[in-house]
């Protein structure tokens, strides 16, 4: 099961409920990820076709919640499949915040692959590509109860921290210095800020499939 991640889930839906939340999550995790690809290669229409595609991430959202809804109105539900309920509500609102935060991510994008020689794109590329990484493995532990899916989210999510610190103090260097290269520093804090916070999101949601997936009992 190591190898399953929410494309694999979209394929072959545990439940129609994780079916729409696998399509949330492969849909966030897509655009999310072609904003990093358009950073890349400087694509400033892929970062376009991103923001289009993001409109239905609250329709998705709703769904999902009318199904849980539904399913909490049953009186013979136990206490377990209510927790997990609860972790697939926060999960697709984790998906929704992302969705969100992909656009506006898309949007300084653009401002910086505008510049004639735009700096430390790689690595700001990277840390994107660890919030992808690390949103996918959390839902994925959820939705297969596959506690190393959540361990391996809850490792990268530290690894990602490092990298932002990393980014941030030699940005802060910048912004000290000011002038042009204040502002395009700035910039890029903004960018990170963003990134990190659908970083920090996700890993405080596989720290709680972690607990759920630890203690089934309570």
């Amino acid at each position: 099961m190591m190898n399953r991640t929410m494309q694999t889930v979209l394929q072959e839906p545990p439940s129609p409920l994780m079916g729409t939340l696998a399509i949330m999550g492969f849909s966030a995790e897509g655009n999310l990820r072609d904003v990093a690809q358009a950073l890349g290669k400087r694509d400033v229409a892929g970062l376009s076709r991103v923001v289009e595609r993001n409109a239905k991430q609250s329709r998705l959202r709703g769904e999902i919640e009318e199904q849980i809804v539904e399913k909490m109105s049953q009186s013979t539900m136990g206490t377990r499949e209510r927790r997990k309920l609860v972790l697939t509500s926060q999960i697709a609102l984790m998906f929704e915040r992302m969705g969100a935060r992909t656009i506006e991510i898309a949007q300084l994008c653009e401002q910086i692959i505008r510049e004639p020689k735009p700096s430390r794109v790689t690595e700001i590329k990277k840390l994107i590509e660890h919030a992808v990484y690390i949103t996918d493995r959390a839902a994925t532990g959820l939705v297969e109860e596959n506690i190393n899916m959540a361990k391996i989210a809850q490792e990268q999510q530290r690894a990602a921290t490092e990298l932002n610190t990393r980014i941030n103090h030699e940005l802060a260097s910048l912004i000290e210095v000011g002038g042009e290269a204040a502002g395009r520093a700035d910039l890029l804090c903004r960018i990170t800020c963003k990134a990190h916070g659908i970083i920090e999101e996700a890993g405080q949601l596989a720290q709680d499939v972690i607990a759920f997936l630890e203690r089934p009992e309570l």
